[in-house]
């Protein structure tokens, strides 16, 4: 991965403050925001339960349906 392309990743991790940036002379110390990171692995978290229950009905309608053909 080019130097560009990591520059790049950041930035919008930056954007999404998932990590914060400081300048130690010429380098650019990145940090983790735990506390951001949690919240967002919350959110996921809830996403996939959600869709996850969501794939289970599905699964219940089709079989309903596959029963009703029979």
């Amino acid at each position: 991965m080019s130097f560009a392309a990591v520059q790049k990743h950041v930035k919008v991790l930056e954007r999404a403050a998932l990590v914060t940036k400081e300048r130690r002379g010429r380098e650019q110390i990145v940090h983790a925001n735990g506390a951001t990171m949690r919240r967002a692995s919350a959110l996921l978290d809830g996403y996939e339960q959600l869709w996850i229950h969501r794939v289970e009905q599905i699964e219940e309608i089709l079989e309903t349906q596959e029963g009703e053909k029979a």
